[in-house]
C-alpha cells in the first residue's frame, strides 16, 4: 500500500482485511471481503498476502469477482514439502475453475514503472530497455538499484517464485514481442516445464534480443539451496552451458557478472573481434592488464610500425612501451592518452581500447574532469566501431581522492565509455558480447 501510494499508481486500489472493514489504511477505505468490492471497474490484479492455506479460497474469491491475475505473496508451499505441494494443487485447482491467472506463489511480484506500480520503497520510476525475471525476489530488488549505479533502468522487473502457472518462459515469450524491452535478463534456479521448450523459445529470442541469465544452484550445496528455496531441482550447469552455447543465451555467473553485462550490451558495440589495445600508466599494470585479458578470452596484438612512429613524435621511447599494452609512465597525462586514442582509432584491426587513468594523482586544480573525459570520448570517431572501456584502477582512500575519482567514473558514463572494476570483468564481458554477436552471423 505504502509503495502504491508513493509512486502514484493511478488506478483504483482495494484494501481487504475483515479486521479492518469500514477503517483506512493510507487513505484508502478497507472492505471486509473481496464480494462486497465495487463492480464498476474490472479487478486487474489480487495482491495476496495472507497464511499460506487460506489462499486457495482467496483466488477463488477473486476469480469469481473477475480478476485476471493473483500474485500470491505468501510463501509455504512446496518449497516446505509435501504439504505445500497440495496446497499449490488446490491452487491451481481454483484458477483454472475460475479461468484466473496465478504469479506465484512465494514471490514479490512485479515493478511496472510505466504503471506505476513497484513492489518496494524508493524504486526509480524511470522507464528504460532491459527487463528481469527472477525467481529470487531479493534478487529482483537489488538489480533494479545496482541498475542505477550503471546507468540504465528496466522496463519490467518480475519476481516468479515457484512459479505453478505463469512461469518464466511465458515471461521470456513476451517480452520478446515488448516492444519497452531491448535486452532481457533471468535469474534462475530451476525450470517447471519441457527443457526443449524453453531452447526452442530461446533460440527464437535470441535473434532478436540478447538474453542474459544468472543460473543459480550450480553446485551441490547450491542445488540444496535452490530445493529449500522455490522447490525444484537445479539441474546440472553442463546442460545449461551447453543450452548457451545452442541459443546464444549469454551465461554469467553471479550477480556483478550479471549486471555488468547487461550495462555492456547497453553501451557497448558488438566487437568486430577480440583484438584489445591496453594504455596504462605503469610496467607492472600493463603487465597484469595483459595476463587478465588474454586469460579471459581477449587478444592483444602489436599495432603498425606507422602507429608506432607516430606515438614516438610526442612520447619518448625510455621508460615507455608503444607497441601494445601501452605505458607512458610520467607522460602518462589525459592529453597523450587521447592522442594515442585518435592513433589508434585508425588501427582497423583494434575493436575495443582500454585504459586506465587515475585522476587522483594530479593536483586538483589541474582537473577539468568534464573537459577530459569528452577529450577522450571524441577520440573516436562517431562512425566507429571501437569501444572505448575505462577500468576503475583507483586504490587511494583518502576522502578527496574519492570524490574525485566518483565524479570522474559518473562523466565517463554520461558520455558513453563503459567503466568496469577490473580488467578481468571487463574482459568477460567484451568476449561475451562478441560470442552473442559471432552466434549472431553464423546461426543456421
Amino acid at each position: 500500500m505504502e509503495a502504491l501510494k508513493e509512486y502514484d499508481y493511478p488506478g483504483p486500489i482495494y484494501p481487504v482485511n475483515p479486521k479492518y472493514e469500514g477503517e483506512e489504511i493510507q487513505g484508502v477505505k478497507v472492505y471486509g471481503s473481496i464480494s462486497s468490492l465495487p463492480d464498476d471497474i474490472p479487478i486487474d490484479l489480487g495482491i495476496i498476502a495472507v497464511p499460506a492455506k487460506f489462499t486457495p479460497q482467496i483466488v477463488e474469491e477473486l476469480g469469481d469477482k473477475g480478476a485476471l491475475f493473483a500474485h500470491i505473496f505468501s510463501s509455504g508451499y512446496s518449497e516446505l514439502g509435501e504439504e505445500g505441494k497440495l496446497l499449490e494443487q488446490q491452487l491451481l485447482e481454483k484458477a483454472k475453475k475460475t479461468h484466473i491467472r496465478i504469479l506465484g506463489p512465494n514471490c514479490m511480484g512485479i515493478y511496472n514503472p510505466k504503471s506505476r506500480i513497484g513492489f518496494s520503497h524508493r524504486l526509480p520510476m524511470v522507464n528504460g530497455p532491459v527487463a528481469f525475471i527472477s525467481q529470487s525476489g531479493g534478487n529482483a530488488h537489488r538489480v533494479a538499484f545496482a541498475g542505477i549505479m550503471k546507468g540504465y533502468y528496466f522496463s519490467k522487473i518480475v519476481s516468479l517464485g515457484n512459479q505453478i502457472d505463469i512461469d518464466l518462459v511465458d515471461f521470456l515469450n513476451y517480452f520478446r514481442s515488448d516492444p519497452d524491452t531491448e535486452v532481457i535478463s533471468m535469474y534462475i534456479e530451476n525450470l517447471k516445464r519441457s527443457g526443449n521448450e524453453f531452447v526452442q523459445q530461446l533460440k527464437e529470442t535470441t535473434k532478436e534480443k540478447p538474453v542474459i541469465i544468472w543460473k543459480g544452484g550450480k553446485l551441490e550445496a547450491g542445488n540444496s539451496a535452490v530445493k529449500s528455496h522455490t522447490g525444484g531441482l537445479a539441474g546440472n550447469i553442463k546442460l545449461w552451458e551447453s543450452m548457451a552455447s545452442q541459443t546464444g543465451v549469454i551465461l554469467v555467473n553471479n550477480f556483478k557478472e550479471l549486471i555488468e553485462m547487461i550495462q555492456t550490451y547497453i553501451y557497448c558495440k558488438i566487437p568486430n573481434n577480440l583484438d584489445t589495445a591496453l594504455i596504462t600508466g605503469g610496467g607492472g599494470p600493463a603487465v597484469e592488464l595483459t595476463d587478465e585479458c588474454e586469460a579471459f578470452g581477449l587478444k592483444v596484438p602489436k599495432i603498425t610500425e606507422k602507429a608506432q612512429n607516430m606515438i614516438k613524435e610526442f612520447i619518448p621511447e625510455v621508460n615507455s612501451i608503444l607497441s601494445n599494452p601501452f605505458e607512458f609512465g610520467a607522460n602518462g597525462g589525459p592529453e597523450n592518452i587521447a592522442k594515442v586514442m585518435r592513433i589508434l582509432d585508425k588501427e582497423t584491426h583494434i575493436s575495443s581500447i582500454m585504459i586506465t587513468y587515475n585522476p587522483e594523482w594530479y593536483p586538483s586544480e589541474d582537473l577539468n574532469l568534464e573537459e577530459i573525459v569528452k577529450n577522450f570520448a571524441k577520440s573516436i570517431s562517431p562512425d566507429s566501431k571501437k569501444n572505448i572501456i575505462s577500468l576503475h584502477n583507483s586504490s587511494r582512500a583518502r576522502k578527496e581522492s574519492i570524490d574525485i575519482i566518483n565524479e570522474f567514473y559518473s562523466k565517463t558514463l554520461e558520455n558513453g565509455i563503459i567503466v568496469y572494476d577490473s580488467a578481468q570483468a571487463a574482459a568477460k564481458c567484451i568476449h561475451r558480447l562478441w560470442s552473442y554477436g559471432n552466434y549472431l552471423k553464423n546461426r543456421i
